[in-house]
């Protein structure tokens, strides 16, 4: 026990201070930008993306306290726990958001549309007596891809129509605005004509779900907070001085802050138990901090491009950045739209018809979604790293970008009328197909495990586009395409 004891001082003190300094950090940044400064940032900023970042930065400056957990498997290491840290301190900032939202910003009850106070600080209104005017209702419909890979559209329509407290009072213009949206996923790989009917036959459903709503029911409403929906809505109806006030119908369960209070004392105290827990059967070991055996600053070291280590580094980082400049630019982070896609680069059969070939470059470094963006880079960097021990830094970057952008050409030839799509996996489909075609070249015998596991990657992935119907032609082409170019390779040598 005594052991177990110096792993838990070692340990348990920083993560609290990490867990606080965190939590207070995150909360205090938002009051002052927030309810001092006013300035509204989207809510999945406060809600994932500013409590992720913290999260990190957290656990990257407490990482070195989990050197004295040495396990017998030298094989094995300490990112389990550093994981678990992580998760913890980012579900508590998330939950702390959550009650920041409930404890100041307050919801009323008023008789009717007339009475609503157009305040700031409140975000829930219980309406005993409404009025839609839905002859002065506004729509929009909107697609975005969505899915691991980009493999799905999302359809979306929004319904915005004014509030009045009577139909005789329907006259006036109103201030305060009902908003609704209704959405439907299909499959990308759906040919154009399919595509059409089911958008057609959506909206149609979608209309008449409208026209047949009893609006007079709904009495709990949320005020609708600066988001991707808000910056529709406000289009249309030329909210340009965000004086209207929108809201959107909630269950009248919705929870309040005392309950977020309740789930972050809960959650701080299962999973401090959990740690503690687990640090009984980990070995403890005393270690010095070696800073050539630091994993972060390792990540680090990748990443910055050197003598011999150029190409990974700059592809790896350009693909980040290109992805995070689009969410400087208010693209959605997790699932950009199609349209904000193609304004950036994606690739799109009219455009390049009309004579932007550029985008077969740029769409090498477009992803349709946060998980797609982490799967790729996560692929990218192992198959790049064997990769470039076979070819060289120059070869392999003649695979990347020849893989990719015929990839692409391929996948027009398949889709040529109105495509839109990426090609990330097309380059890194490429690499793996490249690894493939040099280990058959230089023998099945001596190479069967690197050729099984490259085929087999390939084959997964088909299957799994087959099951979600997304488009498996850039997968496969890329991968003979990568394969073709390392035979050349290998017969030139």
């Amino acid at each position: 026990m005594k052991n177990y004891f110096k792993k838990v001082k070692s340990i348990f003190p920083a993560l609290l201070v990490s867990i606080l300094i965190s939590t207070l950090v995150c909360f205090f940044l938002r009051y002052f930008i927030e309810l001092k400064a006013e300035i509204d940032l989207k809510l999945v900023n406060w809600e994932f993306v500013i409590p992720l970042f913290i999260a990190v930065i957290s656990v990257i400056l407490m990482r070195n306290k989990f050197r004295v957990l040495q396990f017998e498997n030298k094989e094995k290491d300490n990112f389990f726990y550093i994981f678990i840290c992580l998760a913890l301190i980012f579900s508590l900032i998330i939950i702390s958001q959550m009650f920041f939202t409930k404890y100041f910003y307050k919801s009323i009850r008023v008789n009717d549309v007339s009475e609503i106070k157009f305040d700031r600080a409140i975000s829930e209104y219980e309406i005993n007596k409404l009025y839609v005017d839905q002859k002065q209702g506004k729509g929009d419909f909107q697609t975005k891809t969505v899915g691991r890979n980009g493999e799905k559209m999302q359809m979306q329509v929004f319904f915005i129509a004014p509030l009045f407290k009577d139909s005789a009072s329907a006259k006036a213009i109103s201030k305060v605005w009902y908003s609704e949206i209704k959405d439907t996923t299909i499959s990308y790989s759906l040919s154009d004509k399919k595509k059409n009917a089911v958008a057609k036959k959506f909206i149609q459903h979608t209309i008449d779900y409208f026209e047949k709503k009893n609006f007079s029911k709904e009495h709990h409403f949320e005020k609708v907070f600066q988001s991707d929906e808000k910056e529709t809505f406000d289009k249309l109806i030329m909210n340009h001085d965000k004086s209207a006030l929108i809201l959107k119908p909630v269950s009248n369960e919705t929870k309040n802050a005392d309950y977020f209070l309740y789930l972050y004392f809960k959650i701080l105290a299962v999973g401090l138990i959990i740690i503690l827990f687990s640090l009984i059967f980990i070995p403890y070991k005393e270690v010095k901090y070696d800073k050539k055996n630091d994993e972060f600053l390792s990540i680090l070291n990748f990443l910055i491009p050197k003598k011999g280590n150029y190409f990974l580094p700059v592809i790896i980082n350009l693909n980040l950045i290109y992805y995070f400049v689009l969410a400087f630019f208010q693209v959605d982070i997790f699932y950009p739209k199609t349209e904000d896609l193609v304004i950036f680069g994606a690739v799109s059969s009219d455009k390049i018809a009309q004579g932007e070939i550029w985008r077969l470059l740029t769409a090498i470094f477009m992803h349709g979604s946060l998980p797609h963006i982490v799967y790729n880079m996560l692929t990218l960097s192992f198959a790049g790293i064997f990769a470039k021990d076979i070819f060289g830094e120059k070869r392999l970057s003649i695979i990347y970008f020849t893989s990719g952008i015929l990839s692409i050409i391929i996948t027009l030839c398949f889709h040529p009328d109105n495509y839109v799509g990426l090609g990330a996996s097309g380059a890194i489909f490429g690499m793996i197909g490249a690894i493939f075609g040099v280990s058959c070249a230089n023998g099945f015998k001596d190479n069967k495990t690197i050729i099984f596991v490259t085929s087999g990657y390939l084959l997964l992935n088909v299957l799994f586009g087959l099951i979600t119907n997304s488009d498996n032609v850039v997968h496969i082409s890329g991968f003979l395409i990568g394969a073709l170019v390392s035979w050349l390779f290998f017969i030139r040598k």
